[in-house]
């Protein structure tokens, strides 16, 4: 392995001067009935913010979080609540007359609406009215997405797609049918719209993905026209995890998921071949992917988010039941691949003003920001540190011969004051995790961020300050690797580590 590669890297992330300590977690919202299913972050026309609204789905029906509470509004009961109430998947819209609109679907409930100017919320229902689908079912439409401002629906457990006219939210819907093009079968899962430039400018393509992994590309305008509206290519990225929330845009590309990994559509539709590993983000983390995918593949719940604060792309990952939460985040800044650990994250996870929240199993919303976890709505001036934990690669120094190390010299930058750290060698491909460090933090949640924090209320932290220490070593080994683990209650980065060895003659 590479040096500046590691075995694992727990609750770290590439960023400034090193690996930076994640984001912490405070409680937004408590109270809800039960497990968030769904966040639907909506961001109004108003420059002030004053219309910008957040909401979760819960078994039961739809809350309004957007203030940080303990008891949340429910703005919405679901008629029917089982299983699969709650699942959604939403999306912003503009109609004809300039209104704003948030559009929601689910699997047990079908198309909700939320009118920015009338900050409701609307049931849609089949029939002639003014507020209803007269063509198509909208009680059975289970996704939606805004293509070429035209809404697009996925009518469930069907390969069968619903359109409505341009510009509206209602009316005659016309029937899509995708299923004689899907070559491995499934059920459509969902629709994308692609920005993409293919060398005449800038266009957007409608993606569609099958429940066997087929991956559908049109471009055109109008569905209704055989001359306007084309299928560029087949394609298909093996199997794809339960669940409609498989694909995210990415910058100017759009990723896909499935088992083998995350695939930038623009690799797929290139005539890379599918299973070569380097086209796949995840690349570096190929192994621990496949076995991830194994435990949980049939479980709802995966998706990719793009995490504001934190500059990274996290994938929310559905655990098995008994088993810790835990997540896998791409630094934006260096596309190095990390894991999280110790945040309640369960399956509901969306940025919205600007910052990251998320549903936890026990009913709440938490914010991922700070620098420590567990701030509390009952007890704001609790919280626990964050832990992180690295392996580095194990390395032969560039000699087979055994190497006994004296000295390990970690370099750190911290915020607010010293960060109790403990670090040690590891020889002989031992991956087990580094010893935690053995000095208890005291006082407050040190530090805060410029336009972030609260004036008057926040403390300011200061600007890095270095600190170093060295730890011994015993055994020896022709491979060795340093495990470094510490606690942190402010921003803090690994800049690196420095060790002092000698090498036998002993091969």
């Amino acid at each position: 392995m590479p040096a500046s590669d590691s075995i694992y890297s727990y609750n770290l992330i590439g960023a400034e001067y090193g690996l930076r300590s994640r984001l912490g977690w405070r409680e937004w919202v408590t109270g809800l009935d039960g497990e968030p299913r769904s966040i639907l972050p909506f961001t109004g026309s108003t420059k002030d913010g004053a219309s910008n609204r957040m909401f979760a789905c819960t078994q039961t029906g739809i809350w309004d979080v957007s203030s940080s509470t303990g008891a949340p509004t429910k703005v919405v009961t679901f008629p029917t609540q089982n299983a699969d109430s709650g699942y959604g998947v939403c999306t912003a819209f503009t109609d004809l007359n300039g209104s704003h609109w948030l559009l929601y679907t689910d699997e047990a409930n079908g198309y909700y609406t939320y009118s920015e100017q009338g900050t409701t919320w609307t049931k849609v229902t089949q029939g002639t009215g003014a507020s209803q689908v007269s063509v198509g079912d909208p009680t059975k439409f289970a996704s939606v997405v805004s293509w070429k401002n035209r809404l697009w629906f996925v009518e469930r457990d069907t390969q069968h797609a619903w359109y409505l006219p341009v510009g509206s939210l209602y009316g005659a819907a016309s029937k899509f049918v995708f299923g004689s093009r899907f070559k491995a079968g499934g059920d459509l899962r969902g629709l994308w719209s692609w920005t993409y430039d293919g060398g005449s400018g800038i266009d957007d393509a409608l993606v569609a993905v099958s429940g066997g992994g087929d991956v559908l590309i049109y471009k055109g305008w109008d569905p209704s026209q055989a001359s306007g509206f084309a299928l560029s290519g087949v394609w298909s990225v093996g199997a794809v995890p339960a669940g409609r929330r498989l694909c995210t845009d990415f910058g100017g590309d759009l990723l896909v998921m499935s088992s083998m990994g995350i695939l930038p559509l623009s690799k797929l539709t290139s005539g890379s071949v599918l299973y070569e590993r380097t086209q796949y983000q995840t690349a570096k983390i190929a192994n621990l992917w496949n076995q991830l995918q194994a435990s949980t593949f049939s479980l709802r719940g995966w998706a990719m988010r793009l995490h504001p604060l934190d500059a990274a792309l996290m994938v929310v990952m559905p655990v098995a039941a008994g088993q810790p939460s835990q997540q896998l985040v791409m630094s934006l800044t260096t596309k190095g691949w990390h894991q999280y650990r110790d945040m309640p994250m369960s399956i509901a996870a969306e940025p919205w003003n600007g910052t990251f929240y998320f549903g936890t199993a026990d009913g709440r919303i938490c914010a991922n920001d700070g620098y420590v976890d567990g701030v509390t709505l009952a007890n704001p001036n609790s919280y626990a540190p964050i832990n992180w934990s690295l392996l580095s690669a194990f390395t032969n120094m560039g000699s087979a011969a055994q190497k006994r190390i004296h000295a390990i010299r970690a370099t750190i930058l911290s915020q607010g004051g010293a960060i109790p750290y403990q670090a040690q060698a590891k020889f002989r491909w031992d991956r087990s995790e580094g010893a935690p460090p053995q000095v208890a933090l005291a006082g407050g949640a040190a530090g805060a961020v410029w336009d972030i924090a609260k004036w008057d209320q926040a403390v300011w932290g200061g600007d890095y300050q270095a600190q170093q220490q060295v730890f011994g070593a015993a055994g020896c080994a022709p491979e060795i690797a340093i495990a470094i683990r510490g606690a942190a209650s402010s921003r803090m980065t690994l800049t690196g580590i420095d060790v002092a060895y000698e090498t036998g003659g002993i091969l």
